[in-house]
């Protein structure tokens, strides 16, 4: 890096956001498109919902040189260019992939468009891997990469699991053994073209990498894939610490899950040993508020809009006395309309009708689920939220044992 690299001006993020509209504008027939500040995003309009999140971009537009910083712009807005796709199966047959993404997408997506006037349909076709994470269909060129989505499928006269076999075996074509080697056991992909995370899906790949023992895998964001062996603890650790730093430092996140084949099926397993297991469950616990923050944000814009007054609780962390663990908390007040989230402690408010302070009771889960659970609606998003109205009984408030740190 150049001397004067370290003083090259940035862009404040609305500044950049602009570039990106002006650019947009540049590449050809107009797009209608908007700008959210809060969310720092580009929404664009019409019947295919498609959202450019503006943070990757911006991070690694300021960290570039400035003569660089065009060609990462570009290599960005190129994916948003998307083409319209081939009007029968067998043209697109060659350029479908298989792609891993996150279950916080689609809830995103359709959170979003139920705030939007006309509602745009958001249908996607998918298939579960597991409950964080969805598997679903590319159309992949040099210039850009698209889902499927059903209405799709229906015009080609094909299933989601036809195309899917097709797009299974384009990525075993595009899939050399290249994998490095990180220490301790732990193995990374090196494939960098946008499907390191989808190669899990591949299970005679994983065992042909793996050295003795069972292959555990991780997929943190969408270009990672981290591959320990189940006999090696040193290995795990590694893998688990590895997918914490990349959550936090290249965001995409896809899952916070390990996984393993069972049966000749990929499923997310828990490790045996119980620091990995330990390690493990600390970062699903920070990824799932992570999560929960963004879908709180889009809740509370909902609501907004619908003029409903519901409270989005927060889900919140703390660390308890000598514990290198983390533990989750909501709270659920009694007289509140509450969207409450699944948290592994809820605070029970009983307001003080005379305006003094509040009595509040710590309850685990299950025990909050005893007592209250008639209550709570299961709302359909992710990750879960429960629609509460109404506060339990008093007398089942007070007998029930509260939580112990």
């Amino acid at each position: 890096m150049g001397f004067f690299d370290f003083f090259r001006a940035r862009p404040t993020p609305d500044g950049f956001a602009d570039l990106v509209l002006r650019q947009i504008g540049q590449r050809g027939p107009a797009r209608a498109c908007h700008y959210e500040a809060a969310q720092f995003r580009i929404i664009f309009d019409g019947d295919a919902q498609q959202i450019f999140n503006l943070d990757n971009a911006y991070r690694d537009y300021c960290a570039a040189p400035r003569k660089q910083r065009p060609h990462v712009l570009q290599n960005y807005l190129a994916g948003i260019d998307v083409p319209g796709l081939p009007a029968t199966f067998a043209e697109a047959r060659d350029s479908l992939m298989p792609v891993i993404r996150s279950r916080s997408q689609g809830d995103y997506l359709r959170l979003l468009a139920l705030r939007q006037s006309p509602r745009p349909a958001v249908a996607d076709a998918w298939q579960a891997l597991d409950d964080d994470a969805l598997i679903l269909l590319a159309y992949d060129t040099q210039a850009s990469m698209s889902t499927i989505g059903q209405a799709t499928l229906a015009q080609w006269g094909v299933t989601f699991e036809q195309a899917l076999a097709v797009a299974m075996d384009n990525l075993r074509e595009r899939t050399p053994h290249s994998f490095v080697a990180l220490g301790d056991g732990l193995m990374m992909g090196e494939w960098h073209d946008a499907y390191d995370s989808s190669r899990l899906l591949l299970p005679d790949l994983l065992y042909r990498a793996c050295a003795g023992g069972e292959p555990l895998v991780m997929i943190p964001t969408r270009g990672r894939f981290l591959l320990a062996s189940s006999h090696n603890v040193a290995g795990q650790l590694a893998m688990v610490a590895l997918a914490d730093q990349l959550m936090q430092d290249e965001g995409r996140h896809v899952s916070p899950a390990m996984y393993g084949v069972r049966q000749g099926r990929i499923v997310a397993c828990q490790p045996t040993d119980g620091a990995v297991a330990a390690a493990l469950a600390r970062l699903q616990t920070m990824i799932r508020a992570h999560h929960y923050g963004e879908q709180k944000q889009e809740w509370d814009e909902l609501n907004d809009s619908l003029g409903e007054e519901v409270f989005v609780a927060t889900c919140m962390l703390f660390q308890p006395k000598e514990s290198e663990g983390v533990v989750s908390l909501a709270t659920w007040t009694r007289g509140v309309d509450t969207l409450l989230p699944r948290t592994d402690i809820v605070a029970m408010v009983v307001p003080d009708a005379a305006g003094g302070d509040s009595v509040t009771k710590m309850l685990a889960w299950h025990e909050a689920l005893a007592i209250g659970g008639e209550l709570m609606q299961e709302v359909d998003c992710y990750p879960v939220r429960y629609r509460v109205r109404d506060f339990p009984d008093p007398q089942h408030l007070a007998a029930a044992p509260a939580w112990d740190s």
